[in-house]
């Protein structure tokens, strides 16, 4: 959006934690991305095609047996967009080693506002990573 109103330069419009040179969009930066795509294959998620993100959540819920789903893609996209923003505006150097390490962090904190029951199957899962 801020490349359609012209406030961004041309080189700035492509994704910052890739070299494939794609147009930073939403989908592109949260599930296309080589950066993306690993950390994803990390929590053992590979996203089908969509066209959107409710298409690509939606078509993956019917299939995936993950304790808490939706937390889990609400923390790892909101992991995602932080280190991009690390690395935007403080030249972090983005690796997927600190994202999984940040995500589980967060996962771990979210996790206590769970049953019980639930969050025991949720904790030993973020184990398991």
């Amino acid at each position: 959006m801020l490349y359609r109103r012209n406030l961004l330069l041309e080189q700035e419009r492509f994704c910052p934690m890739c070299s494939s040179q794609a147009e930073e969009t939403v989908l592109h930066l949260f599930f296309a991305c080589n950066f993306a795509r690993r950390c994803w294959s990390i929590l053992n998620i590979d996203w089908p095609n969509g066209n959107s993100i409710e298409d690509l959540i939606l078509q993956y819920m019917r299939t995936t047996a993950l304790p808490s789903f939706l937390e889990i893609c609400t923390i790892a996209m909101w992991e995602l967009w932080k280190i991009r923003n690390r690395k935007v505006f403080d030249n972090e150097y983005a690796s997927v080693r600190r994202w999984i390490h940040r995500f589980k962090d967060e996962a771990f904190l979210q996790s206590i506002r769970f049953k019980e029951s639930t969050r025991i199957t949720f904790v030993s899962w973020l184990n398991s990573l």
